[in-house]
This record gives structure tokens, sequence and C-alpha cells, in this order.
């Protein structure tokens, strides 16, 4: 066998050593490829795009449910009906989250295209459109940072005044006991009757409608309403890291023609130097 071995090493000299170079040449050469690839992925942008999508899908769930607890509540305890059904508010609200799910995936193409040599390469035929469209994102998405400032401090307000309510629930000691609400009187539209179709006062509540409103309404209701708030504050941060990359980026763009000038009267003038060494020289 040591003999064969010789033979085999003499016929294919050097063997061993080409296939480890073949080896060692596809490893850098797959280490250069996934270098180039995260090199054009957009982490800033990818997290904050995971951090609001994330956020609007929890705060869609929290907020159809307390809307669902809530129409039922008004219905079944202040004798009220909605004069929007459930179906049409899951439909508003689906289709602002497909509203902003279709901005997530804008900004994220758009900082796709203008990371690292991806931006480099698209920046000289497309920089015009570059720059529009990182300024129209930005409008967009401070218009987007508005609107869900709005929605986090209703949320916020309203788990507020859920906490208030479950206080006013828990002094109540005794079964028997009635939830007296006529301090609130002013907060209901003076067109409406203040009475039951029983005779009872409307904002007291008694036996079923004190647990309906306190036990079914109260306990799950708040703790959906602080969720939807801290859902609707995920996705204000995500929504500040979107201006900031596409503030970043459009600076890039801009700032890329001046580079590239200075980068061409450095080389012109450098040429020129050495135009006159050469004829200085004879």
């Amino acid at each position: 066998s040591e003999i064969t071995r010789d033979v085999l090493c003499r016929r294919r000299p050097g063997s061993a050593v080409s296939v480890s170079g073949k080896q060692r040449w596809f490893g850098m050469g797959c280490r250069r490829s996934c270098l180039r690839c995260l090199a054009r992925v957009p982490f800033a942008t990818l997290v904050a795009t995971v951090m609001c999508c994330a956020g609007v899908a929890i705060f869609l769930g929290a907020v159809l449910r307390a809307v669902d607890s809530t129409i039922r509540m008004l219905e079944v305890v202040f004798e009220r009906r909605s004069p929007y059904g459930p179906s049409e508010l899951r439909a508003a609200a689906l289709v602002a989250a497909a509203l902003m799910g279709l901005l997530e995936l804008c900004l994220l193409l758009v900082g796709c295209l203008t990371t690292g040599p991806t931006r480099e390469r698209l920046g000289n035929r497309a920089r015009v459109g570059g720059r529009l469209s990182c300024a129209l994102l930005l409008a967009l998405s401070y218009l987007a940072l508005l609107a869900w400032l709005v929605l986090a401090l209703f949320m916020a307000i309203s788990a507020l005044l859920c906490a208030l309510a479950g206080a006013l629930c828990n002094q109540l000691r005794q079964e028997q006991q009635c939830l007296d609400l006529r301090q609130f009187e002013f907060l209901v539209s003076q067109e409406t009757t203040p009475l039951r179709h029983t005779g009872e006062p409307l904002l007291l509540l008694c036996g079923a409608q004190r647990k309906e409103f306190c036990k079914d309404w109260v306990e799950p209701s708040g703790l959906l309403l602080w969720l939807g708030a801290a859902a609707a504050l995920l996705v204000l941060l995500g929504l500040v890291q979107h201006l900031m990359c596409l503030a970043a980026n459009y600076a890039h763009l801009r700032d890329q023609q001046k580079l590239l000038d200075l980068q061409l009267l450095q080389d012109l003038q450098d040429t020129e130097m050495t135009t006159l060494g050469s004829k200085d020289r004879f």
C-alpha cells in the first residue's frame, strides 16, 4: 500500500495543494460575496421597518378587540348604538394598516437602493430620482408620524379614563351597590334622554349593567388600551428612525455630486502637475 501511495503521489504531484488552493479560493469568494451582500443591506431601515410592522400589528389587534367590547358595552349598559358598526371600523383599520404597510415597503426599497455599493452604482444614473424619492418619503413619513402621535395620545387618554373607571368600580365593596356616574352627565349629549326605558337614570349602573361595565369592559379594555398605546409608541420610534435614515441618505445623494466634482478637479490638477513636471525634465 505504501508503494501504491508513493506511485499515486508521483503521478499527481501537488494534487492536495491544488485542492486546498481551490477550497481556499472558494472560501474567499463566498466570504467576499457575503460581505458584498451585507454591505447592501440597510440595517437601520430594516430595524425601523420591523419595529413599525410589529407595532402596527399589535396596535391593530388590540384596538379591534377594544372597539368590539366598547360597542357591546354602549349597547348593553347605556342603550346606545354606535353610528359605525364593527365591520366598518374593522375595514377602516385594515385599510389604514395596508397603507402603512405600503409606506414601509417603499421606505425599505429606497433604503436598499441608497445604501453602500448600490448607491454608488445607481447614484450617477438616478441621483435626481433618488433625491426626489427621499424628499417625498420624508414628507409622507413626517405626516405618518403626526398621525401616529395623535393616535398614541388618544390611546393614552383612553387608557387613563379606563383606569379612572376601574378605580371607581373598585370603590364598590358590595354587590348590591350601584355605580353612580351622574357626575359625568356633562359628557352626555343634551339631545339624548338621561333615562332608560325602565325609568331608571342612564348613568346609574346597577346589577347587570354594573357587571357589564366593570367586569366585562373595564378590566379587559384597560389592558388592551395600554397595549395599543405601547404599540403606537413603538411605531413612533420606528418612524423617527426612518426619518433619520432618509435624511442621511438624502444628504449622501446630495453631496455625492460635489464629491465627484472635487475628485475630478483633483485628478485634473494631478494630471497638470505631472505634465508640467515632465516638461521641466526636458
